[in-house]
């Protein structure tokens, strides 16, 4: 699966975004749960407090001061009568259901045993057996006092030994759930803040990336299909993307480079044709010339053959056989003193052109041998260029998925970054909240000696200040359990602050090896633009190289044409040689003897072998596979 730069910085913020939004779910969780403990506890208080008084009232009857029923009226007194909260207050039941207290003391003594709540839970029941079980909490649904909907009411039982009373009290908790939903709104709030500002600056930064580097792949692909007219579209930045820019540039002022020199030799091509044209002219003109003297000469052998010793050669001739003209004429004045010298010259010329023939033929194969040996080295070159222009593609990808993962690297950094602001900003708040639970902690000092105070002034008030000493017992009793909840609460707060410390720890070494990895991935950047630049020069050299091979193969085809010329006029000469000797056969000496048996034998031709190659078929194959191996050469340097 390949990802866009883009998708690659969507998907890390979409990490943060959820891991932000799980460090929130758990931060109100642990909310839930202690505003939830907050209020059991605080049930838990009340009871405690109502369970002290008619322990009080117990052991004043336990010690004769007071009878039972006194003692647990003064009890039912002093209970119904104190009220927390928004007007609740403490009850107590006997086991069969009977109120025994109650905040409306006109349902004193009635029985709530068969009572249910919305749901059809007979909670009175549950109230009495986790009483029974030790204490414990009910939940159950109950209407508030002017309305018609059923709340969750949540309440706390034990059991009262000595009187065998289920006590308790309870409270709705509503507002608890209408707490926690308005700190979760808050929190949502926020976080959408946050993850807003997040993926808008994600997508600014993955445009302000994406953007110049697709602009700049278009103008690489326009620059492979052939357009030399791109302008480049990054040059000037001082980033990555300008390196590429550059890069991109350096291509293209090489493709016009190679643009002018195919220019170049195109016209060098050109040239040269039009000097093989001319030349094939100027041999036509002479082959024409030399048919119209052949031609002169065959007549005046004729008439010689018939034997007409008065012809000349009168007709005007080429330069080039104007001395030959002059010497027949002036053989024919002198034939019969130099027919002798004629046959012997007809046998040196047989001899020179059977040498000549010879060493045409060991020339061509020579040239044979050379065109195909120059036919491998340019196979040879092509296979070379087209590696190279392999490794240098391969080097220019590596060097691009280096750029890619040195960007990545950096962004990541950037994100610890702002995790290791936020573990501060944890760490911040956890030091003011240390700080308020010690305030609270004071505060708890404070009210346990007041209620240290108020309890020996209610002593020496004697029995009218009773009922206060029991309240300020009860006081007392509240600040020691503040107090025992701070310290709680500290404790679980020094365990966050330790925690937080490991986090800041575990991020700044994340940091490091971030930045570690950016430093190897610079280096690997540079070694594979380093192998890059390597691949580029050798891919020039090697063209030069094939240039040369290619001028060298012209070489070869004009040497293998001027081979075949002086092939066809030895054969030619041959033939007009043993015309010559025909003729001189009709002619006799003096001496009567016959000219032609006064000749010399003619020198062994050597023809060249059957399975030679012919210089022509050789010479067009060469040029085919030349053609195709620069062919392929060149789409490979354009497709790098």
């Amino acid at each position: 699966m390949r990802l866009t730069i883009s998708r690659k910085l969507a998907m890390l913020i979409a990490l943060a975004a959820m891991g932000s939004l799980a460090v929130m779910a758990v931060q109100l969780m642990e909310l839930r749960s202690t505003i939830w403990a907050d209020r059991e506890h605080m049930l838990q208080m009340q009871v405690e407090a109502a369970v002290s008084v008619m322990k009080h009232f117990a052991e004043e009857a336990d010690a004769g001061r007071l009878t039972q029923d006194q003692a647990q009226t003064a009890a039912r007194e002093a209970v119904r009568n104190a009220r927390y909260g928004k007007g609740e207050y403490v009850f107590a039941f006997l086991p069969d259901g009977t109120r025994v207290i109650h905040g409306d003391q006109k349902l004193e003594g009635k029985s709530g045993w068969d009572e249910r709540d919305s749901n059809g839970l007979y909670h009175i029941r549950a109230l009495i057996a986790n009483a029974a079980n030790g204490g414990g909490f009910t939940s159950y649904y109950r209407t508030r006092v002017g309305e018609d909907v059923a709340q969750p009411k949540l309440s706390f039982t034990t059991q009262f030994a000595p009187w065998n009373w289920t006590v308790g009290t309870g409270v709705y908790v509503d507002d608890l759930e209408t707490l926690f939903r308005s700190s979760l709104y808050k929190a949502a709030g926020w976080s959408a803040v946050i993850l807003a500002a997040l993926c808008g600056a994600a997508f600014a930064i993955a445009g302000s990336i994406s953007k110049p580097v697709i602009r700049l792949t278009a103008d690489m692909r326009r620059l492979a299909e052939g357009d030399k007219s791109v302008e480049v579209s990054g040059l000037g930045r001082r980033d990555e993307i300008g390196a590429m820019a550059e890069t991109v540039q350096v291509f293209k002022t090489a493709a016009i480079a190679k643009e002018r020199l195919e220019a170049e030799a195109e016209a060098s091509r050109m040239a040269q044709a039009s000097t093989r044209e001319r030349q094939a002219a100027i041999d036509s003109a002479r082959a024409e010339d030399l048919r119209a003297f052949v031609h002169l000469v065959e007549t005046s052998f004729e008439r010689l053959a018939s034997g007409d010793l008065t012809v000349r050669m009168d007709a005007g001739v080429a330069p080039e056989f104007e001395p030959i003209r002059q010497t027949f004429n002036a053989s024919v004045d002198s034939l019969e003193t130099a027919i002798g010298a004629v046959v012997g010259a007809i046998g040196t010329i047989r001899l020179g052109l059977g040498e000549i023939s010879n060493a045409s033929n060991d020339l061509a194969q020579r040239t044979e041998q050379q065109a195909a040996n120059l036919e491998e080295t340019v196979a040879a070159l092509g296979e070379v260029t087209r590696a190279v222009n392999g490794t240098a593609e391969g080097a220019s990808k590596a060097q691009g998925s280096a750029a890619a993962t040195q960007k990545n690297a950096e962004a990541g950094g950037a994100v610890v970054a702002r995790a290791m602001a936020a573990m501060a900003e944890i760490e911040d708040s956890s030091g003011k909240i240390s700080r308020i639970i010690g305030v609270i902690d004071e505060i708890a000092f404070q009210t346990n000696l007041l209620a240290l105070n108020a309890g020996v002034e209610a002593a020496r008030a004697g029995e009218a200040g009773r009922g206060f000493a029991v309240v300020a017992q009860e006081v007392r009793g509240l600040a020691q359990r503040s107090a025992e909840a701070a310290k709680e609460i500290k404790t679980l707060i020094s365990a966050s602050g330790t925690q937080v410390d490991a986090g800041v720890e575990l991020v700044t070494a994340s940091g490091r090896s971030l930045e570690q990895i950016m430093g190897e991935v610079a280096d690997m950047n540079r070694i594979v633009g380093q192998i890059a630049g390597s691949a580029r020069e050798q891919a020039v050299a090697l063209r030069e190289v094939s240039t040369a091979a290619d001028q060298m193969d012209k070489v070869t085809q004009q040497n293998a044409a001027m081979v075949e010329e002086t092939t066809a006029a030895a054969q030619a000469l041959s033939a007009e040689t043993e015309q010559l000797a025909a003729l001189t056969r009709r002619f006799r000496t003096r001496a009567g003897g016959l000219a032609a048996e006064a000749a010399p034998a003619r020198a062994p031709h050597r023809p060249v072998p059957a399975t030679s190659r012919p210089v022509a078929q050789m010479r067009s194959v060469a040029q085919a596979k030349a053609s195709s191996h620069a062919a392929a050469a060149e789409d490979n340097w354009e497709e790098f």
